[in-house]
């Protein structure tokens, strides 16, 4: 089984019995209902040491500081702010004195999202993780899901994308200040975090939204560390962490070209035809294959 077809098994099972739940599992959060104005965040995303870094090319400073912001991004991707975290920490006896150093990455991302941290676990363990539960908060009014979108939605990212596991990863800075600007200009009809690449996240936006989509090869905005093969780079590489969102046509136009020094691009848009479409200057149209980074395979 792959990660697809384990969350869809996962979805089938864990059927929510309490109406205070308004979105289970599926999205960048859980949403919960919380009073009259706002609604509850909870996301939890681990990293794991072979899998999504490894200790010769990154400080253990740079590993907690990624930890806390992988989980930033997807409160962003909710419209939300975050406000508190867990962190659980698994490491082996011999480098148990390297906690310092996690937790002064942790705490340097708490510091600047004014985050909480309220409570963790500590467990001995082969393979060295860091763990964290993050608790948001947003607006009923600002709340965005990824499945949402509307065929000829026009599809946008912030930043640039391609070649993040140079440098980016264990430096962006999760577009909670950009999601939350968006917002006030115009809502986004759906919204998701760009970590596993454009191909795989935009996939699944549309899939969400039982739409497909049509993105513009000559539009994508490309980091200067994306690969030779920029397309691919921005379609596979990952790590970005970036927002997709679509915005109905009518208020496109309101959506700004530049939030503060990130740029905001339009790159394709959303389809009624579940085909998942790359668009050349020349008039040429590519499928666009599945991500090539698979957790279960």
């Amino acid at each position: 089984m792959d990660e697809k077809q384990i969350i869809k098994w996962l979805i089938s099972h864990c059927v929510c019995k309490s109406k205070k739940v308004k979105i289970g599992i599926g999205d960048d959060a859980a949403v919960i209902h919380y009073n009259s104005n706002f609604y509850l965040l909870l996301t939890t995303d681990v990293v794991v040491e072979n899998v999504h870094f490894k200790t010769r090319y990154a400080t253990y400073r740079q590993v907690g500081r990624k930890a806390l912001a992988v989980n930033i991004s997807d409160i962003a991707a909710m419209g939300g702010r975050p406000l508190w975290a867990l962190v659980s920490l698994g490491m082996q006896e011999k480098k148990a004195n390297v906690y310092r150093e996690i937790y002064n990455g942790i705490l340097e991302m708490a510091e600047m999202f004014n985050i909480d941290i309220v409570g963790g676990n500590l467990s001995r363990s082969e393979t060295f993780f860091v763990d964290i539960f993050l608790l948001g908060i947003v607006e009923k009014e600002n709340l965005i899901l990824r499945s949402t979108a509307k065929p000829k939605d026009i599809i946008f990212v912030t930043g640039t994308l391609g070649g993040a596991q140079k440098n980016k990863q264990f430096r962006f800075i999760p577009r909670v200040k950009e999601a939350r600007e968006i917002i006030k200009r115009v809502k986004p009809s759906a919204m998701i975090d760009l970590s596993d690449g454009l191909a795989s996240d935009a996939r699944k936006l549309a899939e969400a939204s039982g739409c497909g989509f049509e993105i513009n090869a000559e539009k994508i905005p490309f980091s200067h560390d994306a690969n030779k093969n920029k397309i691919s780079s921005a379609f596979y590489d990952g790590e970005d962490y970036e927002l997709l969102f679509t915005v109905s046509p009518e208020f496109a136009s309101l959506v700004p070209g530049k939030i503060g020094d990130v740029p905001v691009t339009n790159i394709g848009r959303i389809t009624k035809q579940k085909k998942f479409v790359l668009k050349y200057p020349d008039g040429r149209k590519t499928t666009i294959g599945k991500e090539k980074f698979k957790h279960f395979s």
